[in-house]
């Protein structure tokens, strides 16, 4: 099964607002296409902050223009033509199918079993170059993971970027059951009857440990951070559309931001918003306030309310046991020079870590 005669009417995609037409069609559907979404955001990402170049530096692939912020400037997007991400996509979902058999694990009540998740975690990390600096940027989409005999970098993934491709991959094969799991510094997945069994799917720490198919239970157990005692974010098919958002990255450089990364990943965040998707993800709201005190959006919330709303989050969905949302409110005081409301918000997180 390729794209559906639906997506491919949306190509091409010449701007921002085309892509986030696609992403609000994809919304309105019960299983958004995650293999699809994040191979169109790694595109536009890698041709704007990675290699950023001159239109005609890129053999088959071209640049739509429009003026830039002053007379003297012009801005380029990046085409993602129907036939480069039909390829991509193509070529994603065979190498899924072509290694994993279904009929050798079976599922009587239709849910996945511990095998098949370790399976398909095996296939994504045995595809992962041996060596390279996995903390590296712009390597969290399927792009980066699929694109080795075409665009640089190759195959690389980070470590959530990994858990996320887990998640796509299972969806290709039909495993509806098959979520993300996060907190706030590490993922891994839920599956089964009502998300009940949990799976570890990307490496640990540092030092890269590899915990693959152990459940998260003993962390839990242990009140761990890693696993916020438990009050994850157990995610639907539209938070993790809200995940690869969260994660696109629009450093060009240590000082430079792709203004149109920031423009698409704004607009994408409002679109989730609007239709509910960020309720139950705090990092998101923290994502997006950050985003409007750069550049705010007229008749939408103003940052201050964001942030809160993202405490208000954890405090009613995770327990109040997620610090992020706290931090996201100080750094906005801080930066403001608001040193009273900074230092109650910094409190208020060392509250939550302390309980």
């Amino acid at each position: 099964m390729g794209l559906k005669p639906w997506q491919k009417a949306l190509f091409p995609l010449r701007s921002v607002p085309a892509v986030v037409r696609l992403f609000e069609a994809e919304l309105r559907q019960a299983e958004p296409d995650l293999v699809l979404l994040s191979l169109v955001l790694g595109f536009v990402e890698h041709f704007l902050a990675v290699n950023r170049v001159l239109p005609t530096n890129v053999p088959g692939v071209t640049f739509e223009s429009r003026p830039g912020p002053d007379p003297q400037t012009r801005l380029y997007f990046p085409v993602a033509e129907l036939s480069i991400v039909a390829a991509l996509y193509a070529r994603f979902t065979a190498q899924i199918r072509g290694a994993v058999d279904l009929s050798l694990y079976p599922r009587p009540d239709g849910c996945s079993s511990r095998e098949l998740v370790r399976k398909v975690s095996d296939v994504i990390w045995n595809s992962l170059s041996r060596s390279y600096f996995k903390d590296r940027a712009h390597i969290q989409s399927l792009f980066s993971f699929i694109t080795a005999p075409v665009y640089p970098p190759g195959t690389k993934l980070d470590s959530s970027g990994v858990a996320f491709a887990v998640v796509g991959a299972c969806q290709v094969l039909g495993l509806p059951d098959v979520h993300l799991a996060l907190s706030e510094d590490h993922a891994w997945v839920a599956f089964g009857a009502g998300g009940a069994q949990t799976a570890e799917v990307t490496w640990h720490g540092k030092g890269n440990e590899d915990r693959r198919g152990q459940p998260v239970q003993a962390g839990v157990a242990e009140r761990s951070w890693l696993y916020l005692k438990g009050s994850y974010l157990r995610c639907t098919r539209h938070m993790e559309v809200a995940f690869m958002v969260c994660a696109i990255n629009p450093s060009i450089d240590g000082h430079t931001d792709s203004l149109e990364l920031l423009q698409l990943q704004q607009r994408l965040l409002w679109l989730l918003y609007d239709m509910g998707h960020l309720d139950r993800y705090p990092m998101a709201l923290g994502n997006l306030a950050d985003l409007e005190e750069l550049e705010p959006t007229p008749g939408r919330p103003d940052p201050l309310t964001l942030y809160h709303q993202g405490i208000q989050s954890a405090r009613t969905h995770y327990n109040n046991e997620h610090i992020y949302p706290y931090l996201y409110l100080a750094g906005f005081h801080c930066r403001n020079k608001n040193v009273k409301e900074a230092l109650q918000a910094w409190a208020d997180t060392a509250t939550v870590i302390q309980e």
